[in-house]
C-alpha cells in the first residue's frame, strides 16, 4: 500500500520516501484498520507499506487524507471514532456518535449519480443513523460548480462540507444555474446547520450582480424556454429582461430541484399569473412537471415556506398580478436594488 499514518500522527506518501526517512517516521500505521505496517522494498516493487492482512477500499492518497482529517476533527472535540463499519450492505468511511446520535461521514471523490446518493443515504437513515457526505476535492471558488449529489446534500442539510489544508470547511449559499451556486466557504466547528444560514452571510451586492447579468443576457430560446417562458412572456407584453424582481429571489430551497432558479421561479409566475386561483402549492407542482423533474418529498413544502417569507420581506404577496413591472432596464434595476433593501434589512434584524 502506498500510504500510512507515522508516529507524528501525519499521512504518509511511500512515494516520497527512501529507507533512512522511513526509519525516523516509523512506526507506521494503517489509516483504515490502524494496525502496525511494516517497509518493504524489493528488486522489482518500489518502497511501499504493508501488513499482514489487507483491508480497506482501493482509495486515493486525498481521499484518505480527507478521510483522516475528518477523524482527526471529530477527536479533537471528543468524539468517539470508528473507521470502515460495515452497516448491513454498506461499509461507511467514518463513524462516530455526535450529541448522541451515531452519525456516518462518508467522503466522496468520485462522480455520483444522484440516485445512489438517494439510496446509500435512505439505507443509512432505515439504520437509525444520520448521515454526513463530504465532498472530497474541491476546489473552492466563489462561484462554484456542484456536481448534482451535492445539490441534494445542499438541499438536505443547508450545506456541503469538504476538507481544505486539513481543516474541515463549509458551504451554504444559493443556486445561481443548474451547476453553479453563489455563497461562502467557511472554516466550522459544527456540523450543525439551520435551513436560513445562508442567509446570515447573504451579500446583496454580488447577487444584484447576477441579476444584471442575467437581464442583460437573453434566454437561450431552446424547444423548453420557447415554449415555457419566451412565448408566454410575448403574450403578456413581457421582454425576458425586464421580469419583475420578484423572479430573482435567492431561495436555498431551490437546491432541491435540478432546474434553473430564475427559470423555475419565471415559470412559476406565469403559472401563478394565468392561473392565480390555483393554490400555491399546486403551482410549484405543476412548475415542477413542466420541467419534467420529480422533486424530493419535501420540497414543495420547504420552497412555498421560504418563497412566501421571502415574498413577505420583499412587501411583495403570493398574487402575482400585484407585482409591479418595470418599463425600462433602469427600472428594473432600481426595484431590484429596493427589493433587496428589504431582505438585507430583515437578514439584519435576524441576525
Amino acid at each position: 500500500m502506498r500510504f500510512a499514518i507515522d508516529r507524528e500522527g501525519d499521512i504518509i506518501d511511500s512515494f516520497t520516501l527512501n529507507r533512512m526517512r522511513a526509519e525516523q517516521l516509523a512506526p507506521f500505521r494503517c489509516p483504515t484498520c490502524q494496525e502496525m505496517l511494516i517497509v518493504k522494498q524489493g528488486a522489482k516493487r518500489r518502497l511501499h507499506f504493508a501488513h499482514l492482512h489487507t483491508c480497506g477500499r482501493a482509495e486515493s492518497v486525498p481521499h484518505h487524507q480527507d478521510k483522516w482529517a475528518v477523524c482527526q476533527w471529530l477527536q479533537e472535540r471528543g468524539y468517539p471514532v470508528e473507521q470502515e463499519v460495515t452497516i448491513g450492505n454498506r461499509r461507511a468511511d467514518v463513524i462516530t456518535t455526535i450529541d448522541g446520535k451515531t452519525t456516518v461521514f462518508e467522503i466522496q471523490a468520485s462522480p455520483l449519480r444522484p440516485e445512489e446518493y438517494n439510496e446509500r443515504t435512505i439505507d443509512y437513515r432505515r439504520a437509525g443513523l444520520d448521515v454526513i457526505w463530504l465532498a472530497s476535492g474541491m476546489d473552492l471558488k466563489m462561484n462554484q460548480s456542484f456536481q448534482p449529489w451535492m445539490r441534494l446534500e445542499l438541499s438536505r442539510r443547508h450545506m456541503l462540507l469538504t476538507v481544505n489544508n486539513g481543516s474541515l470547511v463549509r458551504f451554504n449559499g444559493f443556486p445561481t444555474s443548474i451547476k453553479y451556486g453563489q455563497g461562502n466557504w467557511n472554516v466550522t466547528s459544527s456540523v450543525e446547520t439551520m435551513p436560513f444560514e445562508a442567509y446570515y452571510r447573504f451579500h446583496a451586492h454580488e447577487w444584484m450582480e447576477m441579476i444584471r447579468r442575467n437581464r442583460m443576457t437573453p434566454l437561450y430560446p431552446s424547444p423548453q424556454n420557447r415554449n415555457l417562458i419566451l412565448n408566454r412572456l410575448y403574450t403578456l407584453g413581457l421582454l425576458p429582461s425586464l421580469l419583475p424582481s420578484g423572479c430573482y429571489l435567492p431561495l436555498t430551497s431551490l437546491w432541491g430541484v435540478r432546474i434553473h432558479p430564475i427559470a423555475f421561479q419565471t415559470v412559476l409566475y406565469l403559472n401563478r399569473y394565468e392561473s392565480p386561483k390555483d393554490s400555491v402549492e399546486w403551482s410549484i407542482e405543476k412548475t415542477c412537471r413542466q420541467f419534467g423533474v420529480t422533486p424530493t418529498s419535501d420540497f414543495s413544502q420547504s420552497f412555498h415556506v421560504q418563497w412566501k417569507q421571502l415574498l413577505n420581506a420583499c412587501r411583495l404577496s403570493c398574487d402575482v398580478r400585484s407585482w409591479p413591472l418595470p418599463h425600462s432596464y433602469e427600472e428594473a434595476r432600481y426595484q431590484d436594488t429596493r427589493m433587496f433593501q428589504g431582505l438585507q434589512r430583515l437578514i439584519d434584524q435576524s441576525t
